[in-house]
């Protein structure tokens, strides 16, 4: 039978990896500047890590922390802190699980640059930004997009036009387009089968999940990306701290990828208040 002394080794052993391990992807976490829910699950396996370990030590060679009862209650103290963080970060995956209702998918869409011609693109742009065009000539940003994926650019287009009508009017034939509607579940799924290609694909809006899936997926694998995202449809069917949360996490990652986005907007769909939050972290198209 194996005894309680060999339990309580192998518990403090595994604590100590555990905090090892939290440790160590601690800091890439910070340097993305987004807080998953997973950075309180990590932190409470560093506090019940470091729990264990107290107790270890004081029942197995009687190290306490100036007594027995001071080292029991800061056990007990870190136990809950612990548990406190494990509960706000479930909850907090919880949350996001129920408003975003994404399931995290993988995306065959590959980068690709239409063409290598070189040269300036016409859009006062920068990489490693982001940009909100409010109210702008989407056909005239399109085509500064297409120009773009010629000329040294990989392109991701996010749009509420179909994918076929888009690479007859501008030209980009291979570039990644995710198509923005809610009728792939419908009767009418079938019906959208015949405006997607190989390099393009349906996305529901309330699913940001798999949005931010296509994205990630997108951003791994370019050199100089270039993502174009239609967001008045997607405003409209989510709450916006939800888009807002969604548009922090890509823009950290078009910073990290040295990457450009714009984000076209054509409605009034947001306040004046809303806007402000946004500028916070996206500027504004000239």
């Amino acid at each position: 039978m194996i005894s309680f002394s060999f339990i309580s080794l192998l518990s403090a052993v595994v604590s100590v990896f555990v905090i090892l391990t939290v440790l160590s992807i601690f800091q890439r976490v910070y340097e993305e500047d987004y807080k998953r829910p997973w950075i309180y699950i990590g932190g409470s396996g560093i506090f019940l890590g470091s729990s264990q370990l107290l107790r270890y030590f004081s029942n197995t060679f009687g190290l306490n922390i100036f007594d027995v009862a001071l080292t029991q209650a800061l056990t007990l103290l870190l136990e809950f802190v612990g548990i406190s963080f494990l509960a706000y970060g479930l909850f907090k995956e919880y949350w996001i699980l129920k408003y975003f209702k994404g399931r995290f998918v993988k995306t065959k869409f590959i980068p690709v640059q239409e063409g290598t011609l070189g040269g300036e693109i016409d859009l006062n742009v920068s990489k490693g930004n982001s940009y909100l065009a409010i109210k702008k000539d989407k056909k005239v940003l399109i085509d500064r997009f297409a120009e773009a994926t010629k000329k040294g650019f990989e392109g991701f287009l996010i749009t509420e036009q179909n994918p076929r009508e888009i690479r007859k009017e501008f030209s980009i034939y291979k570039t990644p387009i995710a198509w923005i509607n809610q009728l792939e579940n419908s009767f009418n799924s079938d019906y959208l089968k015949e405006f997607l290609d190989e390099n393009s694909d349906v996305v529901d809006p309330i699913e940001l999940n798999n949005l931010i899936s296509y994205v990630d997926n997108f951003l791994e694998q370019s050199m100089s990306p270039f993502i174009l995202i239609e967001l008045d449809f997607i405003l409209k069917v989510n709450n916006y701290l939800i888009v807002d949360e969604f548009l922090q996490y890509v823009n950290n990652r078009i910073k990290k990828y040295e990457g450009i986005m714009i984000c076209l907007l054509n409605s009034d769909i947001l306040s004046n208040e809303q806007l402000s939050s946004l500028s916070r972290f996206i500027k504004n198209l000239e």
